[in-house]
């Protein structure tokens, strides 16, 4: 009996690069598979070839032993083949019943029955435990709801094979869950599917089996029960990744950032808090709390009342350009939306920094550029063919990079990062952590916005935690996740 999916030496080159290498696995009915590996493994082109979106140069995609077309991912959808990706491909303007059906609108005498497609829209919402209206415009929703939009269209096709690209990299924990309900439910109805995370305790909580690629190869196979992240990372890297969080101590220098009386926008009670030199503040919080709503009232991004003071000078609430000016600089948590122009090129995006303290023609010289690249490319350690090249083509790992590394040619006296290693895999994350580190020990201070509890635990010598707008709780020294998810949810007297 043919597997549900089947992938058979699958080779494709995008120009010189070869992206995958004769890769191929098979899928039972009601299996879900992870599929990991590092940035630039692999994973999405293997997906993308899977749901018919580019084509292989070599190798076949079967489903129940039948070959499926190539560039024609609405073919491969009516064969049951559906693909969520990380970021969502939907109309805004249409309502969330016509997103479902787009292409597939039956008519009679000429004309569409909407309330019939809307009924059935709603059907499958509800059924998937989605509780969206499908009459709203998906123009109305907010990001969560509209990635819930694109699995519900996967469901409205009544798909047996799956494939999540990505998807969890930007849903919070509660739209995580939602999810994974919905995962099951495809599972106990033998639905196949492939699901690519970063995130290694989702992989091991809602995968049977696990497929690794490195460099376009398939480097094995092992089923989840009995392994656990170690394994996963090693078999990823090829290599142990011991000594995880790098932290070198440090006496904190001279004040830098104090916030005095400070209250963002909507929050109930002032913020005030300090970080000083070479120095590593985490905020921690459950979503909701307003962990990056400080950052951005510390920015001038959101209306603020208190002060802000940067190395002893005040800075006018709501203007970024003077943020920039007082030697602030700031990494967004959204870097695809907040933090880059994807389809502008590394050169531009790297270049984008203005700091107001050099003229124009200086900001825009050959020379300042090349400066600014040599940074990305010999000390953040930038993997990209040339400076030429679009952000788009790159791995989350080195975007992020081209987003902190930017900054480091005008030397920040503070840097602000939200979510820095969110959606990039381990062995980036692990260079992000010593970058940070690296700067600390040049004399920066660093606030960070995490909500991975190890992380922050790991990384910073400090850690303020957030209750609905509130400080919660302070940590130094030795404290476990249980203490800060106990302040962070409320459940207990904060240290």
């Amino acid at each position: 009996m043919a597997p549900r999916l089947n992938v058979s030496g699958v080779v494709k080159r995008f120009g010189g690069t070869l992206a995958l290498d004769g890769f191929g696995f098979s899928l039972e009915p009601g299996e879900v598979r992870g599929l990991i590996g590092e940035n630039g493994s692999g994973k999405s082109t293997a997906m993308k070839v899977i749901s018919g979106e580019i084509a292989p140069d070599e190798g076949s995609v079967t489903v129940d032993g039948v070959a499926l077309p190539n560039l024609d991912p609405t073919a491969r959808l009516t064969a049951g083949v559906g693909v969520v990706m990380q970021d969502p491909h939907l109309c805004l303007e249409l309502t969330v019943a016509e997103n479902l059906y787009l292409g597939r609108l039956q008519r009679r005498f000429r004309a569409i029955n909407w309330k019939q497609v809307t009924a059935d829209a709603q059907r499958v919402l509800d059924e998937a435990g989605i509780p969206i209206d499908a009459r709203k415009k998906v123009v109305d929703l907010s990001q969560d709801e509209r990635h819930m939009v694109e699995v519900a269209r996967v469901l409205a096709f009544g798909c047996k094979v799956v494939g999540f690209d990505e998807t969890t990299a930007s849903l919070t924990e509660d739209h995580v869950a939602k999810l994974f309900s919905v995962m099951r439910t495809l599972k106990a109805q033998g639905a196949s599917q492939v699901f690519i995370s970063h995130r290694l305790p989702e992989v091991l909580e809602i995968c049977d089996t696990v497929t690794v690629l490195r460099d376009g190869q398939l480097v094995g196979t092992i089923p989840t029960d009995g392994a656990d992240e170690a394994d996963l990372i090693e078999m990823m890297v090829g290599r142990s990744m011991d000594g995880w969080y790098v932290r070198t101590p440090l006496p904190p220098g001279e004040v830098v950032l104090e916030t005095k009386g400070m209250v963002p926008d909507q929050f109930p009670a002032p913020v005030d808090l300090q970080v000083r030199a070479g120095e590593v503040v985490g905020i921690g919080g459950l979503v909701g709390s307003g962990r990056s709503s400080i950052l951005e009232a510390i920015y001038g991004l959101e209306r603020r009342s208190g002060d802000v003071v940067v190395a002893g000078v005040p800075v006018k609430a709501a203007s970024p350009r003077e943020a920039i000016r007082a030697g602030m600089g700031l990494v967004p948590e959204d870097r695809r939306i907040r933090g880059l122009a994807m389809e502008q090129t590394v050169r531009e995006n790297a270049t984008a920094v203005r700091t107001g303290s050099q003229p124009l023609r200086a900001l825009n010289s050959k020379d300042v550029d090349a400066e600014i690249l040599e940074v990305l490319f010999d000390k953040i350690r930038l993997k990209a063919a040339s400076s030429e090249i679009a952000v788009s083509t790159l791995s989350g790992g080195n975007q992020q990079k081209i987003v902190i590394g930017r900054w480091l040619h005008h030397t920040p006296k503070l840097l602000l990062l939200d979510e820095p290693t969110r959606g990039i895999d381990i062995a980036a994350k692990k260079e992000i952590h010593q970058l940070i580190d690296e700067l600390a020990k040049d004399g920066m201070a660093l606030l960070v916005v995490s909500s991975e509890l190890p992380e922050l635990i790991g990384l910073c010598d400090r850690v303020i935690m957030m209750r609905e707008g509130r400080v919660a709780g302070e940590f130094i020294g030795a404290f476990t996740e249980q203490d800060l998810m106990t302040a962070a949810a409320g459940s207990g007297d904060a240290a």
